[in-house]
């Protein structure tokens, strides 16, 4: 189809341009002007701005098969539903789809309730107080032949990008992780990729006048995500709570109240009717161990393929860490290629050959973390081969509580990691500590 885009320029954007063309389909970006976009997919462009709605008209030619509107709200109620007047107008009697970008936060604050669906009435905040109105415009078009459908995302996650990373940016500057509101808010969130392909499937047999949570975690405890977010920033420390008014400050009174937002909302719907399967590490992961924390790589060229590697080999090593945490032997000596594999420990004991590698580690595993762990951190790869990586990882002592400990010294781990049978294993690794 040829998918008439608004927004395509932004975050979410830029991920559903990729999903829809990886998907088979062609892209028409709104832009508010001709000027080339350099690094665009994009089949064509066509200009016109969703503030200006008198600059939509003829945007919605016969040769588009769908809209799919992205772009942020105006802010303004009647010009948001003007937009929608002019993408919808050319659509009606054709059944081509029209989707629609509302929120979560539509929904208010969901209480006692768990896994709230799409059958809940809204109860909006503030900052998206008439969405709720321009939702019921958009499903209403179902009854003039568009195939109208309205998506609420979650709060997204992933390629750096999103709310998340604002997280990460505060906690670098204030030196300190932080999280608004209660300590037992949670947000519902989606992986920036599986919300894409939400989109692709909701363009491509989303029935007329149906609306889908896109919501890949129901109810993340924020304070989690603040801990992940200040070590993505550097800062192995405490998340503490902002107050309100301190909040509001620093974003104004109505983004706070949404940062301040307990919600529990499943996105099992879209799952089950329309087969969509968020798979992507999790939010907390992903500030863990992905796409927040800056890696360097070398050897390789710079592709999709090779991000899908280097986040194969972060994996791993974020595997490396949970087994050494929770003190897994098993799990642990499951990560060595089975073949020769040698380890050589922080104090300078070489171990070769899985079996020498295993008695040791069932010997000092169990009991080793009883007070205090570690962190392990990709921070470079340099693939020699295109199955052979070699690896640097900072490892930062912490006490179980997840805080830096300042007066221990951290480890430098250098692995040689193999990909064999398609996953990637450590066939050499070298742990030295690094003395200041």
């Amino acid at each position: 189809m040829k998918v008439l885009l608004t927004g395509a320029t932004g975050y979410i954007g830029s991920a559903v341009t990729d999903h829809l063309i990886g998907a088979g389909h062609q892209v028409i970006a709104l832009t508010r002007g001709t000027q080339p976009q350099p690094g665009r997919s994009w089949h064509a462009q066509v200009v016109g701005d969703t503030a200006d709605p008198a600059s939509l008209a003829g945007v919605v030619t016969p040769e588009i098969e769908a809209v799919i509107h992205l772009a942020p709200p105006s802010g303004d109620a009647d010009v948001d539903a003007a937009v929608i007047e002019a993408l919808a107008a050319p659509l009606r009697g054709t059944g081509r789809p029209l989707v629609y970008t509302s929120g979560i936060w539509v929904l208010g604050p969901t209480g006692e309730a768990q896994e709230v669906t799409e059958e809940a009435p809204t109860n909006p905040i503030g900052i998206v107080g008439h969405r709720p109105r321009i939702e019921r415009q958009v499903l209403a078009e179902a009854a003039k032949g568009v195939r109208a459908v309205v998506i609420r995302p979650g709060i997204a996650y992933g390629r750096g990008g999103g709310i998340p990373a604002l997280l990460v940016a505060r906690a670098g500057g204030q030196r300190a992780p932080e999280y608004y509101g209660k300590e037992d808010v949670r947000w519902p969130m989606v992986h920036v990729d599986d919300l894409a392909e939400l989109f692709v499937a909701a363009v491509e047999r989303a029935g007329a006048g149906t609306l889908w949570h896109g919501v890949g975690e129901s109810a993340v405890p924020v304070r989690d995500l603040a801990r992940a977010a200040g070590r993505a920033a550097g800062v192995l420390a405490a998340p503490h709570a902002i107050p309100a008014e301190q909040a509001a400050q620093a974003f104004g009174t109505l983004f706070a109240d949404a940062l301040a937002l307990d919600q529990s909302i499943s996105g099992a719907a879209a799952r089950t009717a329309l087969g969509w399967n968020p798979d992507r590490p999790g939010a907390v992961a992903e500030l863990t161990s992905g796409s927040y924390l800056p890696v360097e790589v070398f050897g390789a060229p710079e592709d999709p393929e090779t991000d899908a590697e280097v986040a194969s080999i972060r994996r791993l090593v974020a595997e490396v860490e949970h087994a050494q945490q929770n003190e897994l032997v098993d799990q642990f000596l499951s990560l060595f290629r089975r073949q020769d594999p040698v380890w050589t420990t922080g104090h300078g004991k070489r171990l070769s050959g899985l079996e020498e590698i295993a008695a040791f580690t069932e010997r000092v595993l169990p009991g080793a973390t009883a007070e205090s762990t570690a962190v392990y951190d990709v921070e470079r790869v340099l693939f020699l081969r295109p199955d052979v990586a070699a690896v640097n990882v900072r490892q930062q002592p912490i006490r179980r509580d997840g805080t830096r400990i300042a007066d221990r010294p951290e480890g430098r781990p250098f692995y040689i990691l193999v990909k064999e049978d398609g996953s990637w294993r450590v066939g050499a690794a070298q742990n030295t500590l690094a003395v200041n």
